[in-house]
């Protein structure tokens, strides 16, 4: 159960990530992987502090990451698909 609170916490960190990428949309690339790190960090941190293990709480942030960012781009596709 811990489990699963950690990965939806990070899951609603990710999501706050992509909203704070739309919003710096014109920002350099390297301000985008600043932000980045930091809310991976963010993300780590919170999981460490339910899970309190950092074998498990670093697996769940890299399934959490690859879980949005693979149904975000789903997502992404399957709109660009229905206006054409």
């Amino acid at each position: 159960m811990k489990n699963y609170i950690a990965f939806l916490l990070q899951l609603i960190i990710w999501s706050a990530f992509s909203i704070a990428q739309w919003l710096s949309a014109k920002d350099h690339i390297e301000y985008k992987w600043i932000m980045f790190i930091v809310f991976f960090y963010l993300g780590f941190l919170i999981a460490k502090k339910i899970l309190q293990s950092f074998r498990v709480t670093f697996i769940i942030t890299l399934i959490s990451l690859f879980t949005f960012f693979s149904l975000k781009m789903f997502f992404e596709q399957m709109i660009i698909s229905s206006y054409f």
